[in-house]
């Protein structure tokens, strides 16, 4: 769809029904005041929180209810306003519940801290005494658990208010890298010149012509230098943060404050480290293919990108997108697939870009609606795998809030990228399968190369570069723009291998990348395929109880850390071998892939 249209002209069948949410002004303002009014009404317990079996479970029921009617209109005024952002009544709407939440979180503030000044033993004998509290019972585990590590009441207001100065390095960081950063001008594959820009650097790397992907990498990669010594500055700042807010709230250290609250073991973070090490013949053996199907005598980091299939070329319709996703998700039974139709058909798929929508893509939704998807759909196998993606999430959310509480019901973001690989993983695996020519065939199977390099290795490498920095800064060392510099440079060249002339410039990667502001967070990216892979595997290989595991998975919600929730469906992969088993299907992929190409 090359007009962009205005959203009255999209048709009502590629639009979201939001009005399935809110029928009208009226029925959004009704639960505005409805919130206010529980807020009202819980203030009064104040104080009074576990005074009692009988007064912990009204005001935790009453808590919760008032929290699910929030998220509904939060959810709904946001997405309201992704439709059109052009439109000011929906701003406004949306500026009004938002604030609405601030109040409520503020006035509501007392209950975490007046359960938690309570001896956990008491609260535990109030579950054993009261059988309507045992629906809370995880709740109250995980909060407890990170009693040792709260603050007193002066000390946590503080930190609450140190909050914006922690967010100095990150909120600087995005204007510098957003806004403030410019690039030479490249030309293109015509030779005409154009504008680099952050957003379209993603298309001019993936360029078929090698002038075009060597400009642009020079030009991106010249501003940073330019800016080497700031970037240098807020990422050591984002480090200094960590290790003031660990050291303060007494954890061990960055890194195990980051793993608690999902209560992950160290060793799964390193291990990931070590078991990417142990294969990197697999990358090796990659780029060695890239190279020779590029027809190069030298893979460089500008290369590494570019397309190997250059003549497959496939446009798909939306409704050929959503058959496809459908016949290749049948592994996951006729249940799923029956329930997975539901949601296409339900009205909450917004599909087609229109005037000042949101741009990318999401699932979302809140307890009491079914989940929503925002595509902006072009017809792409990109855009495709993104519907597959998207559904992914939506189908973990629809049976996470069938199956559970609404305060269990939310998965950890440990768990969040589960689901949404098994239906890419799968789209792929079985368009490969259905292909119809070698270069069709070619083309599915790099796409799946593509997602192991990118995100089991790549965030591998992104992981132990934030391990090796905080300990750099453990150890007293000042972090120099050169000192990370060559910190990174020496892992790409570790984790791209001798198979590929890592550039000068790619040494300065590390200042581009907007995770490392949430430290230790990409390393779930790879655990995350690791799973998928896992449970793919086993689907397709039929083992025994693999489908019931996986459908058992995604009811789970956040009912349990993560770690147990994997086990209790038969993967334990701080122990097992599901990270072998990912990198197996890398590298069998990759023969695969190699044979085809012959």
């Amino acid at each position: 769809m090359s007009k962009v249209m205005k959203r009255s002209e999209v048709s009502d069948k590629y639009k979201w029904d939001l009005s399935q949410i809110y029928e009208n002004d009226e029925a959004v303002n009704k639960d505005i005041e409805l919130v206010k009014k529980k807020c009202e009404e819980l203030e009064k317990y104040k104080g009074r929180v576990t005074e009692n079996k009988d007064t912990l479970l009204i005001v935790t029921d009453k808590y919760f209810s008032l929290m699910r009617i929030l998220d509904k209109l939060i959810v709904y005024s946001h997405m309201k306003f992704d439709e059109d952002k052009k439109v000011s009544k929906n701003e406004e709407v949306m500026g009004k519940i938002d604030k609405l939440g601030d109040i409520v979180f503020e006035k509501l503030a007392f209950y975490t801290p007046e359960v938690l000044e309570e001896d956990y033993e008491k609260i535990k004998g109030f579950i054993k005494e009261d059988p309507s509290l045992k629906k809370y019972e995880f709740m109250f585990e995980d909060l407890f658990r990170e009693k040792d590590h709260i603050l007193s009441l002066e000390e946590e207001e503080m930190m609450a208010r140190l909050g914006e100065v922690f967010a100095i390095s990150e909120n600087t960081f995005r204007a510098l890298d957003d806004v403030n950063l410019t690039f030479n001008d490249i030309k293109d594959e015509e030779g005409k010149e154009v504008n680099l820009t952050n957003s379209n650097y993603s298309v001019y790397i993936k360029s078929k012509d090698r002038r075009v992907r060597k400009e642009a990498f020079e030009s991106l990669y010249n501003s940073y230098n330019n800016f080497k010594n700031t970037f240098a500055s807020l990422l050591k700042g984002n480090v200094k943060s960590n290790f003031f807010v660990s050291n303060t709230r007494k954890y061990e250290g960055p890194l195990e404050m980051s793993l608690y609250g999902d209560d992950i073991d160290k060793k799964l973070y390193l291990n990931l480290i070590e078991k990417v090490h142990k294969n990197l013949d697999i990358m090796k053996d990659y780029m060695k293919t890239r190279k020779e199907i590029l027809g190069l005598d030298e893979l460089h980091m500008y290369d590494v990108y570019a397309p190997l299939v250059d003549n497959f070329d496939k446009k798909y319709t939306y409704e050929e997108a959503k058959n496809l996703v459908l016949e290749a998700l049948k592994p996951l039974g006729k249940n799923y697939i029956e329930d997975l139709k539901k949601i296409f058909d339900s009205n909450c798929i917004d599909v087609y870009n229109n005037e000042n929508k949101r741009g990318g893509a999401y699932s979302w939704g809140s307890y009491d609606t079914l989940p929503y998807v925002l595509l902006n759909f072009e017809g792409t196998f990109t855009d495709v795998s993104t519907v597959a993606h998207e559904l992914g999430h939506s189908m973990h959310s629809f049976y996470s809030h069938k199956n559970q509480e609404y305060h269990d019901a939310g998965y950890p973001i440990f768990l969040a990228e589960i689901a949404s690989t098994v239906n890419e993983i799968l789209l792929n695996k079985y368009c490969s399968k259905m292909a119809k020519t070698k270069e069709e065939k070619a083309y599915y199977l790099n796409n799946l190369l593509e997602d192991f390099r990118t995100t089991l290795i790549r965030q591998t490498m992104f992981a132990e570069f934030e391990l090796l920095i905080h300990d750099l800064e453990k150890q007293g060392e000042v972090l120099t723009d050169e000192l990370l510099s060559k910190t990174y440079l020496d892992l790409n060249k570790k984790y791209f291998t001798d198979e590929v002339i890592s550039d000068d410039y790619i040494k300065l990667e590390w200042a581009r990348i907007p995770h490392f502001y949430t430290s230790f967070y990409v390393y779930k990216y790879a655990t995350g395929i690791a799973v998928a892979s896992k449970i793919v595997s086993d689907i397709l290989e039929e083992k025994e109880g693999a489908l019931e595991n996986y459908m058992k998975f995604l009811a789970s919600g956040g009912s349990d850390f993560p770690l147990e929730i994997l086990k209790k469906v038969d993967i334990d992969i701080v122990n097992d071998d599901t990270i072998d088993k990912a990198l197996e299907m890398f590298r069998e992929t990759l023969k695969e892939f190699k044979e085809i190409t012959k």
